[in-house]
């Protein structure tokens, strides 16, 4: 995924668990960093291995 690409805008995920966020991108954190991208949506990180769907909402 391009996560990178959502920075900045509002979006909804739905997560592997099936649990629903939405909010908006504050932050991408790089797999150099961490092993994986990673999106940052309020005070909480969601990893791309967490993320079934991603949809940009505006």
């Amino acid at each position: 995924m391009k996560l990178w690409l959502y920075v900045g805008k509002n979006v909804k995920l739905r997560l592997n668990s099936g649990q629903i966020i939405q909010g908006k991108v504050w932050d991408w954190n790089d797999p150099e960093d961490i092993g994986e991208q990673e999106i940052v949506i309020g005070d909480h990180r969601y990893g791309e291995s967490q993320i079934m769907v991603i949809e940009a909402m505006d």
